[in-house]
């Protein structure tokens, strides 16, 4: 025991003696040591609320993701069985549609086009007319017609108010189809190779330095007033209607010159007498 104190008592000594010596190095040491006790407790501080936060956090994704596959399980369930859905629905609306005899229509965007069968209406079915077509063929049958009608006639806005002038200035006392031979008359010469190839010309040729027309001599042509029967005889010349028997000529008797009617029948074939006009070829 004598010996422990002994041993003691040197140790304190000796210590006190290092402390008096070593003073500064010891206090530096000691707070060596508590500076790394005291962030050693920090980092173990730190690390054990990260731990805890890393298990709330995981206990939190764990709940939302049970959540998510509970509603993702809630909306896939069918509330009607005998709907087929996904890529089996639209293979069933494609082969429902096949027996179909009737034309559908789409109706929506483009985007909706996905969903086979969803909003499309029912449309008659109808034959298919090439417009185009028709209507090319419509044009160019009026442009023959008018061809045509042209080639006949040979006829300007000039020439249909000079015919009305002349028949209704030589054949104004005439019945309609007095009238309709006077104008079959003009025509057949316009028609003709001996006579000029349009009315107005037919109707101021002269021959010899004598008129073919007496009213463009006398002025009759520019006075008189054209009536409704004479713009129909006219019409209906002109539509075809040709009553004069293919005549190229025709003279009312009772007022021409006994010259003129000696030259009709000497050098014409007479064809036949309407009204107050006889007709010649």
């Amino acid at each position: 025991m004598k010996k422990l104190n002994q041993v003691l008592n040197f140790l304190r000594i000796y210590l006190v003696r290092t402390w008096k010596m070593h003073r500064h190095a010891c206090i530096a040491v000691a707070a060596g040591t508590a500076l790394i006790f005291t962030g050693t407790a920090v980092v173990c501080s730190r690390n054990s609320d990260a731990e805890g936060k890393a298990e709330v956090h995981e206990r939190s994704t764990q709940e939302g993701n049970t959540a998510q596959k509970e509603a993702v399980s809630s909306d896939d369930e069918d509330p009607d069985p005998l709907i087929p859905l996904g890529y089996q629905g639209i293979i069933h609306g494609v082969l429902s549609s096949k027996g179909l005899k009737n034309n559908f229509r789409v109706l929506g965007v483009s985007c909706e086009m996905v969903l086979v069968g969803q909003r499309m209406i029912k449309t008659e079915v109808v034959s298919r007319l090439d417009v185009g077509s028709r209507l090319l063929q419509s044009v160019n049958a009026l442009d023959n017609q008018s061809w045509e009608l042209a080639g006949t006639t040979r006829m300007s806005d000039k020439d249909y108010e000079n015919l009305l002038a002349i028949v209704e200035a030589e054949a104004g006392g005439e019945d309609l189809e007095g009238r309709i031979m006077v104008t079959n008359v003009i025509l057949n010469r316009v028609d003709s190779d001996e006579f000029p190839e349009n009315i107005t010309d037919v109707i101021w040729e002269r021959s010899g330095g004598s008129p073919q027309f007496s009213p463009t001599a006398d002025g009759r042509i520019y006075t008189v007033t054209v009536s409704d029967t004479t713009r129909e005889a006219v019409n209906r010349a002109i539509d075809g209607e040709d009553l004069s028997q293919g005549a190229l000529y025709f003279i009312a008797k009772n007022q021409s010159e006994e010259d003129n009617i000696k030259w009709f029948e000497e050098n014409l074939t007479f064809l036949f007498e309407h009204g107050g006009h006889c007709f010649y070829v």
